[in-house]
Protein backbone atom coordinates (compact mmCIF):
# COMPACT_ATOMS: atom_id res chain seq x y z
CA UNK A 1 0.00 0.00 0.00
CA UNK A 2 2.75 2.29 0.75
CA UNK A 3 4.42 1.67 -2.29
CA UNK A 4 1.31 2.72 -4.14
CA UNK A 5 0.67 5.60 -2.63
CA UNK A 6 4.37 7.01 -3.45
CA UNK A 7 3.56 6.40 -6.92
CA UNK A 8 0.44 8.37 -6.70
CA UNK A 9 2.11 11.03 -5.19
CA UNK A 10 4.71 11.04 -7.48
CA UNK A 11 2.71 10.60 -10.83
CA UNK A 12 0.41 14.09 -9.30
CA UNK A 13 3.76 15.57 -8.55
CA UNK A 14 5.02 15.04 -12.13
CA UNK A 15 1.60 16.43 -13.26
CA UNK A 16 1.87 19.39 -11.48
CA UNK A 17 4.90 20.39 -12.97
CA UNK A 18 3.78 19.31 -16.49
CA UNK A 19 1.05 21.71 -16.14
CA UNK A 20 2.94 25.04 -15.84
CA UNK A 21 5.52 24.10 -18.80
CA UNK A 22 2.40 23.71 -20.91
CA UNK A 23 0.91 26.68 -19.97
CA UNK A 24 4.55 28.26 -20.56
CA UNK A 25 4.89 27.24 -23.98
CA UNK A 26 1.39 28.48 -24.79
CA UNK A 27 2.20 31.75 -23.83
CA UNK A 28 5.42 31.97 -25.63
CA UNK A 29 3.61 30.82 -28.62
CA UNK A 30 1.10 33.01 -28.78
CA UNK A 31 3.49 35.89 -28.20
CA UNK A 32 5.34 35.42 -31.27
CA UNK A 33 2.27 35.16 -33.68
CA UNK A 34 1.01 38.47 -32.33
CA UNK A 35 4.28 39.98 -33.06
CA UNK A 36 4.41 38.56 -36.98
CA UNK A 37 0.56 38.38 -37.81
CA UNK A 38 0.26 42.18 -38.80
CA UNK A 39 3.43 43.89 -38.40
CA UNK A 40 2.97 48.10 -38.52
CA UNK A 41 5.36 49.59 -40.77
CA UNK A 42 4.17 46.72 -43.78
CA UNK A 43 1.02 48.17 -43.29
CA UNK A 44 1.71 51.71 -43.17
CA UNK A 45 3.62 51.60 -46.40
CA UNK A 46 1.15 49.93 -48.08
CA UNK A 47 -1.68 52.54 -46.95
CA UNK A 48 -3.41 54.31 -50.00
CA UNK A 49 -3.57 57.55 -47.92
CA UNK A 50 -0.76 59.63 -49.23
CA UNK A 51 -1.24 58.58 -52.80
CA UNK A 52 -5.21 60.02 -52.63
CA UNK A 53 -4.04 63.43 -51.17
CA UNK A 54 -1.81 63.53 -53.93
CA UNK A 55 -4.50 62.83 -56.68
CA UNK A 56 -6.74 65.00 -55.22
CA UNK A 57 -7.83 68.22 -57.13
CA UNK A 58 -5.74 71.06 -55.99
CA UNK A 59 -7.56 74.59 -54.78
CA UNK A 60 -6.07 76.88 -57.26
CA UNK A 61 -6.73 78.01 -60.29
CA UNK A 62 -5.10 79.84 -63.43
CA UNK A 63 -5.54 83.65 -64.71
CA UNK A 64 -5.00 84.37 -68.53
CA UNK A 65 -2.95 87.53 -68.87
CA UNK A 66 -2.89 88.08 -72.14
CA UNK A 67 -5.14 88.57 -75.34
CA UNK A 68 -5.40 85.29 -76.41
CA UNK A 69 -3.53 82.11 -75.49
CA UNK A 70 -3.31 78.83 -77.03
CA UNK A 71 -5.30 76.02 -75.84
CA UNK A 72 -3.69 72.56 -76.55
CA UNK A 73 -5.07 69.27 -76.60
CA UNK A 74 -2.46 67.28 -74.98
CA UNK A 75 0.05 67.95 -72.13
CA UNK A 76 2.86 68.77 -74.82
CA UNK A 77 3.45 72.07 -76.64
CA UNK A 78 3.47 69.83 -79.64
CA UNK A 79 0.50 69.16 -79.11
CA UNK A 80 -2.40 70.32 -81.13
CA UNK A 81 -4.25 73.60 -80.63
CA UNK A 82 -7.80 73.17 -80.68
CA UNK A 83 -8.82 76.89 -78.89
CA UNK A 84 -8.32 80.16 -77.49
CA UNK A 85 -8.75 81.36 -73.62
CA UNK A 86 -9.10 85.31 -73.31
CA UNK A 87 -7.41 87.36 -71.21
CA UNK A 88 -9.41 87.67 -67.67
CA UNK A 89 -10.34 84.22 -68.19
CA UNK A 90 -10.02 82.01 -64.84
CA UNK A 91 -10.04 78.30 -64.90
CA UNK A 92 -9.68 75.48 -62.17
CA UNK A 93 -6.46 73.82 -62.58
CA UNK A 94 -7.01 70.01 -62.49
CA UNK A 95 -3.14 68.75 -63.28
CA UNK A 96 -0.17 70.19 -63.90
CA UNK A 97 2.67 68.72 -66.36
CA UNK A 98 5.34 69.50 -68.81
CA UNK A 99 4.98 73.56 -68.31
CA UNK A 100 1.21 73.49 -68.82
CA UNK A 101 -1.75 73.06 -66.74
CA UNK A 102 -4.75 71.20 -67.28
CA UNK A 103 -8.12 73.56 -67.76
CA UNK A 104 -10.42 70.73 -68.28
CA UNK A 105 -10.55 67.68 -69.87
CA UNK A 106 -7.93 67.06 -72.84
CA UNK A 107 -7.35 71.14 -72.34
CA UNK A 108 -4.16 72.45 -71.59
CA UNK A 109 -2.62 76.20 -71.33
CA UNK A 110 0.97 76.99 -70.60
CA UNK A 111 1.84 78.22 -67.23
CA UNK A 112 4.00 80.13 -67.79
CA UNK A 113 4.20 83.66 -65.63
CA UNK A 114 4.64 85.26 -68.90
CA UNK A 115 1.38 84.59 -70.03
CA UNK A 116 -0.97 83.31 -67.18
CA UNK A 117 -1.16 83.97 -63.04
CA UNK A 118 -1.50 80.81 -61.01
CA UNK A 119 -3.62 81.88 -57.61
CA UNK A 120 -5.48 80.34 -54.67
CA UNK A 121 -8.97 79.21 -54.95
CA UNK A 122 -11.73 78.74 -57.12
CA UNK A 123 -12.09 80.74 -60.20
CA UNK A 124 -15.04 82.81 -60.76
CA UNK A 125 -15.32 81.59 -64.35
CA UNK A 126 -14.50 78.10 -65.04
CA UNK A 127 -15.72 77.07 -68.62
CA UNK A 128 -13.72 77.11 -71.34
CA UNK A 129 -15.21 79.30 -73.93
CA UNK A 130 -15.11 79.28 -77.51
CA UNK A 131 -12.95 76.22 -78.12
CA UNK A 132 -13.59 74.30 -81.42
CA UNK A 133 -13.86 69.99 -80.69
CA UNK A 134 -13.02 69.86 -84.16
CA UNK A 135 -9.97 68.15 -85.64
CA UNK A 136 -7.66 71.14 -86.34
CA UNK A 137 -6.66 72.31 -89.77
CA UNK A 138 -3.06 71.78 -91.04
CA UNK A 139 -2.10 74.87 -89.81
CA UNK A 140 -3.49 75.06 -86.58
CA UNK A 141 -2.28 71.90 -85.76
CA UNK A 142 1.68 72.78 -86.84
CA UNK A 143 1.27 75.65 -85.00
CA UNK A 144 4.04 76.66 -82.48
CA UNK A 145 5.48 73.87 -81.24
CA UNK A 146 6.99 75.85 -77.91
CA UNK A 147 6.25 77.73 -74.83
CA UNK A 148 7.27 81.13 -76.26
CA UNK A 149 4.44 80.96 -79.19
CA UNK A 150 1.68 80.50 -76.79
CA UNK A 151 -0.22 83.75 -77.56
CA UNK A 152 -2.12 84.32 -80.55
CA UNK A 153 -2.15 87.76 -80.65
CA UNK A 154 -3.05 88.99 -84.26
CA UNK A 155 -0.54 90.98 -85.60
CA UNK A 156 -0.80 94.69 -85.46
CA UNK A 157 -1.47 97.00 -88.21
CA UNK A 158 1.77 98.51 -89.68
CA UNK A 159 2.13 102.17 -88.28
CA UNK A 160 4.73 105.06 -89.30
CA UNK A 161 5.85 104.74 -86.38
CA UNK A 162 7.25 101.80 -83.29
CA UNK A 163 6.69 101.52 -79.65
CA UNK A 164 9.64 100.00 -78.65
CA UNK A 165 7.38 98.41 -75.75
CA UNK A 166 5.63 96.73 -78.68
CA UNK A 167 9.02 95.35 -79.79
CA UNK A 168 10.24 94.21 -76.94
CA UNK A 169 6.81 92.80 -76.07
CA UNK A 170 6.60 90.85 -79.54
CA UNK A 171 10.45 89.41 -79.00
CA UNK A 172 9.87 88.25 -75.38
CA UNK A 173 6.61 86.37 -76.55
CA UNK A 174 8.97 83.88 -79.24
CA UNK A 175 11.37 83.58 -77.03
CA UNK A 176 11.99 79.54 -76.82
CA UNK A 177 10.59 79.89 -80.72
CA UNK A 178 13.48 77.11 -82.32
CA UNK A 179 16.56 78.13 -84.45
CA UNK A 180 16.37 77.13 -88.12
CA UNK A 181 18.64 78.53 -90.96
CA UNK A 182 17.02 81.74 -93.33
CA UNK A 183 13.91 80.96 -90.75
CA UNK A 184 11.52 83.86 -90.26
CA UNK A 185 8.46 82.55 -88.78
CA UNK A 186 7.79 81.12 -85.44
CA UNK A 187 8.49 77.59 -86.31
CA UNK A 188 11.84 78.45 -86.91
CA UNK A 189 14.43 81.97 -86.60
CA UNK A 190 17.91 82.92 -87.84
CA UNK A 191 19.04 86.18 -86.29
CA UNK A 192 17.81 88.67 -89.47
CA UNK A 193 14.65 86.67 -89.85
CA UNK A 194 13.47 86.99 -86.07
CA UNK A 195 14.54 90.47 -86.81
CA UNK A 196 12.56 90.67 -89.60
CA UNK A 197 8.78 89.42 -87.77
CA UNK A 198 8.69 91.04 -84.84
CA UNK A 199 9.16 94.30 -86.25
CA UNK A 200 6.82 93.49 -89.17
CA UNK A 201 4.65 92.71 -85.58
CA UNK A 202 5.57 95.66 -83.58
CA UNK A 203 4.65 98.89 -85.92
CA UNK A 204 7.46 98.86 -88.72
CA UNK A 205 7.63 97.42 -92.56
CA UNK A 206 10.80 96.29 -93.51
CA UNK A 207 12.17 93.75 -95.93
CA UNK A 208 13.87 90.72 -94.93
CA UNK A 209 17.82 90.94 -95.50
CA UNK A 210 20.62 90.51 -94.36
CA UNK A 211 22.45 91.84 -91.30
CA UNK A 212 25.02 93.44 -92.90
CA UNK A 213 22.32 95.51 -94.59
CA UNK A 214 20.18 96.24 -91.51
CA UNK A 215 23.36 97.48 -90.31
CA UNK A 216 23.92 100.00 -93.39
CA UNK A 217 20.32 101.16 -92.76
CA UNK A 218 20.05 101.78 -89.18
CA UNK A 219 20.81 104.80 -87.41
CA UNK A 220 24.13 104.33 -85.19
CA UNK A 221 23.17 105.32 -81.48
CA UNK A 222 25.72 105.27 -78.25
CA UNK A 223 23.44 105.12 -75.82
CA UNK A 224 20.50 102.46 -76.67
CA UNK A 225 17.10 102.30 -76.19
CA UNK A 226 14.84 99.04 -75.52
CA UNK A 227 13.64 98.08 -78.65
CA UNK A 228 17.23 99.02 -80.13
CA UNK A 229 19.50 96.61 -82.53
CA UNK A 230 22.57 95.20 -81.80
CA UNK A 231 24.93 94.18 -84.01
CA UNK A 232 27.94 92.08 -83.54
CA UNK A 233 30.35 91.07 -86.51
CA UNK A 234 33.23 88.04 -87.39
CA UNK A 235 30.85 85.32 -85.59
CA UNK A 236 30.07 82.64 -88.59
CA UNK A 237 31.47 85.38 -91.32
CA UNK A 238 33.50 88.66 -91.46
CA UNK A 239 31.48 91.46 -91.36
CA UNK A 240 28.41 92.55 -89.49
CA UNK A 241 27.02 89.06 -89.28
CA UNK A 242 24.61 88.80 -86.19
CA UNK A 243 22.27 90.53 -84.26
CA UNK A 244 19.24 91.23 -81.75
CA UNK A 245 16.92 93.53 -80.31
CA UNK A 246 18.32 95.18 -77.08
CA UNK A 247 15.48 95.25 -74.26
CA UNK A 248 17.50 97.16 -71.37
CA UNK A 249 19.44 96.13 -68.27
CA UNK A 250 22.78 94.98 -70.33
CA UNK A 251 20.34 91.94 -72.41
CA UNK A 252 19.30 91.52 -75.57
CA UNK A 253 17.13 89.10 -77.40
CA UNK A 254 18.15 87.10 -80.34
CA UNK A 255 17.71 84.36 -82.55
CA UNK A 256 21.61 81.96 -81.49
CA UNK A 257 21.77 78.74 -82.76
CA UNK A 258 20.24 77.32 -79.73
CA UNK A 259 16.71 78.98 -80.34
CA UNK A 260 15.09 82.57 -79.76
CA UNK A 261 16.87 83.38 -76.14
CA UNK A 262 17.64 86.14 -73.55
CA UNK A 263 21.01 87.02 -73.56
CA UNK A 264 23.96 89.04 -71.04
CA UNK A 265 25.91 91.40 -73.24
CA UNK A 266 29.11 91.30 -70.70
CA UNK A 267 29.40 87.77 -71.63
CA UNK A 268 32.67 87.80 -73.74
CA UNK A 269 32.11 86.53 -76.68
CA UNK A 270 29.78 89.42 -77.21
CA UNK A 271 31.90 91.67 -75.91
CA UNK A 272 34.59 90.65 -78.25
CA UNK A 273 32.83 90.89 -81.75
CA UNK A 274 30.24 93.75 -80.67
CA UNK A 275 29.69 96.03 -83.43
CA UNK A 276 27.37 98.36 -82.51
CA UNK A 277 23.60 99.60 -81.42
CA UNK A 278 21.21 100.92 -84.46
CA UNK A 279 17.50 102.40 -84.54
CA UNK A 280 15.10 101.89 -87.31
Amino acid sequence: MLKKANRTVMNMGLAALLVPAALTFSTTSASANDGGAAPAPVQEKVTPSVPQQQATITNQKVIVNVSALNIRQGASFSSPVVGTATQGQEFAILKEANGLVEIAPNKWISKSSSYVTIASGKPSASQVKGVSTSTPSTSTASASTSAAQETSTPAPAPTTSTDSGSTVNVARSLVGSPYQWAGNTPSGFDCSGFIAYVFNHSGHSISRTSVANYWNMATKVSSPQPGDLVFFQNTYTSGPSHMGIYIGNGQMIHAGSHGVAVADLDVSYYQDHFLGYGRF
